[in-house]
């Protein structure tokens, strides 16, 4: 499997989750920053599209991949080794495209308790 072309498709986006969330220590719930791209991987004579983001988690330092579709022809183990691969080639880049945005985009997750009166 070999990684042909990668490409962002948007600027960076920051995710902000409210800071009662951000205590729990659960990434599913943690602040990150996410862009999205696009790339081409060649698996054995056929060349393929696939889209994914790479997500650095702010307070953890931990950058993912996500895939959101299945792929042809990648089954589990395939996956996390394609995902590695990616993190590999983008994860500079994205780096990189992070300290250089000039206009900063942010998408605020916000906390939506009952109050008392609605409790009743």
């Amino acid at each position: 499997m070999n990684i042909t072309s990668i490409s962002f498709t948007n600027s960076p986006v920051f995710h902000q989750f409210p800071a009662i969330y951000e205590n729990l220590g659960l990434p599913e719930v943690s602040s990150f920053i996410e862009q999205r791209f696009e790339f081409t991987y060649k698996l054995g004579k056929k060349e393929r599209t696939g889209f994914g983001s790479v997500r650095m988690y702010k307070r953890q330092g931990v950058f993912k991949v996500m895939i959101p579709e299945k792929l042809p022809g990648i089954g589990p183990i395939r996956l996390e080794k394609l995902k590695s691969l990616l993190l590999e080639q983008i994860k500079a880049q994205f780096i990189q495209n992070i300290e250089s945005q000039t206009q900063e985009f942010t998408v605020y997750y916000t906390d939506f308790r009952r109050t008392a009166k609605d409790a009743d």
